[in-house]
């Protein structure tokens, strides 16, 4: 079988780390009503995707991959991991769509290390982890729906990275591309389109610090409803 080691480099328009670092300071409801706001319908998984740890985030452009089970202890197959991590953007969050496959652990410390060291800064797997006291204690944020301590490979693998994937969302599947912007907290994940990330952003940021200031007037004693008339939200 081909050994598919192709460089499929993601083009951004922003700079990665300050787009991260702002998105970081946001949390997952706000980041969704901003995109209903522009009238992005459903754009959160499906519950039961949580951090390992709940302090933990994920904030980054998608780099996906699509991953099967299938028996094979082909070589050439299981290292397509090798064309994967030669084509990560740095600040990138690796998504896996697993297949609602449950037979095995689809991600662990040892990927989490590769991957780090590529560039990537955190996981969401549509699926499950094993080695999670690892992950935790190297500090990298990853998202599952399970854990499972049984070895994926002849069980499973990751077979294709940067092309559209499907994972489990809140009304049905949800369509990932490349560069899509994943940002994740304790409440869960959102998938915010490519072309819609700044305007997502901005509108957030700012309805945050309308949020700010409401949390200030309520605590200080105003009336909500002068409060949501000042501010507009609460």
């Amino acid at each position: 079988m081909h050994l598919d080691l192709t460089l499929r480099p993601l083009q951004l328009d922003y700079d990665v780390p300050v787009i991260n670092q702002r998105f970081r300071k946001l949390y997952t409801g706000l980041v969704y009503d901003a995109c209903e706001h522009f009238d992005l319908k459903g754009r959160a998984m499906q519950s039961g995707i949580y951090p390992l740890e709940h302090s933990m985030k994920v904030a980054g452009p998608a780099f996906t991959v699509r991953c099967i089970a299938t028996p094979s202890r082909d070589e050439n197959l299981h290292n397509v991991r090798l064309g994967m991590l030669r084509s990560m953007t740095p600040g990138c969050i690796q998504i896996r769509d697993c297949q609602n496959n449950r037979s095995c652990g689809q991600f662990g410390e040892i990927s989490a290390t590769a991957a780090h060291a590529a560039g990537c800064v955190g996981a969401v797997i549509d699926g499950s982890t094993r080695d999670s006291n690892y992950l935790i204690q190297m500090g990298f944020p990853t998202f599952c729906r399970f854990r499972n301590p049984v070895e994926a490979f002849g069980r499973f693998m990751a077979v294709d990275y940067q092309i559209p994937i499907y994972v489990n969302g809140i009304d049905g599947l949800l369509a990932v591309h490349p560069g899509d912007y994943v940002f994740g907290d304790n409440d869960g994940v959102v998938i915010v389109p490519k072309a819609d990330t700044l305007r997502v952003l901005e509108l957030a940021e700012e309805w945050c610090e309308s949020e700010s200031r409401s949390r200030a007037d309520m605590a200080a004693g105003m009336d909500p409803f002068e409060v949501y008339a000042k501010h507009g939200r609460f």
